[in-house]
């Protein structure tokens, strides 16, 4: 990812380290296949650690029956810091469309600190990236990084995580979701990927209580339910730099997000405390309309 020399010069010391270590993990095929095989053969296996006695994947057939033509973007909220590294494992897990996947996040603690840069190459492989800033003088390297993934996507092989509410909803209601922010829009219609919308409930933030739960008889159960592809052609031609554009575009994803809400509502609703029904099950009876 190239970067001008001006918006560089309005980052720190730190993050110009980060932005360049991180764009070099994610700059090549040969570590794109390393950073797979260790998603695939090590961090999925941490995370199966924490939920996979829990787990009930809904309408994950549609993942492995899609024949991207092009990059794919899964839209999930957010209620947890665990939700991507989640979603993400599980579709490494079941389906092998995909040998990149990139999830772009806040530049605050993963590109401002050092022990974000650490962080995000063990527990990703440096895989959260490109880093969005929010402060104004630094929105120039935002957008050039928003560009790389846009190319990106035109890729049948990439996949890309970003949660439409933009951070992590702190709400007592799981089910309330955060308005869509802008720059999920732009995203969207500057690269015209396949959006598949999703929605993930049951995961807390703290890994020991999630490691606990999981061997727990009665453990909360985490569901993830995936969705159709979104339907945006309403928005062919149109101008992705304008707001208004970006704004239409995310409430359309994030409703059907929501939608997939209700689905998820309705089956945890069904899981009585120490269930042992299969996911099989639930994905069965949320296609017939049975919940």
């Amino acid at each position: 990812m190239e970067v001008p020399d001006e918006d560089l010069s309005t980052l720190t010391d730190v993050e110009r380290f980060a932005l360049g270590f991180a764009g070099w993990m994610n700059g090549s095929l040969r570590r794109n296949q390393v950073r797979h095989w260790i998603n695939t053969n090590i961090h999925r296996r941490i995370l199966t650690l924490l939920t996979g006695r829990r787990i009930h994947l809904v309408g994950i057939e549609k993942m492995r029956t899609l024949r991207p033509d092009r990059g794919v973007l899964i839209a999930s909220n957010h209620r947890s810091f665990l939700d991507q590294y989640i979603t993400g494992s599980y579709l490494y897990q079941n389906v092998s469309h995909w040998k990149q996947f990139f999830f772009p996040v806040r530049s605050g603690f993963w590109y401002e600190t050092r022990l974000g840069v650490l962080l995000n190459l063990l527990v990703s492989t440096s895989s959260m990236f490109p880093p969005i800033f929010r402060a104004r003088e630094k929105r120039g390297v935002t957008r050039v990084g928003l560009r790389w993934l846009a190319d990106k996507l035109a890729n049948p092989n990439t996949l890309v995580g970003i949660h439409p509410e933009g951070t992590r909803s702190n709400k007592e209601d799981p089910y309330e979701l955060l308005p869509a922010e802008p720059g999920f829009g732009r995203v969207v219609l500057q690269s015209r990927p396949i959006v598949v919308p999703i929605f993930a409930n049951g995961m807390g933030n703290n890994a020991a209580n999630e490691l606990k739960q999981n061997f727990l008889p009665n453990g909360r159960p985490v569901i993830i339910v995936y969705g159709d592809p979104v339907d945006y052609s309403e928005f062919d031609g149109e101008d992705p730099t304008l707001l208004r554009n970006q704004v239409k575009v995310g409430r359309k994803v994030l409703a059907e997000v929501a939608k997939l809400a209700e689905v998820e509502r309705a089956l945890r609703h069904q899981l009585r405390p120490g269930s042992v029904k299969p996911p099989s099950e639930l994905s069965r009876e949320s296609q017939t309309g049975s919940v």
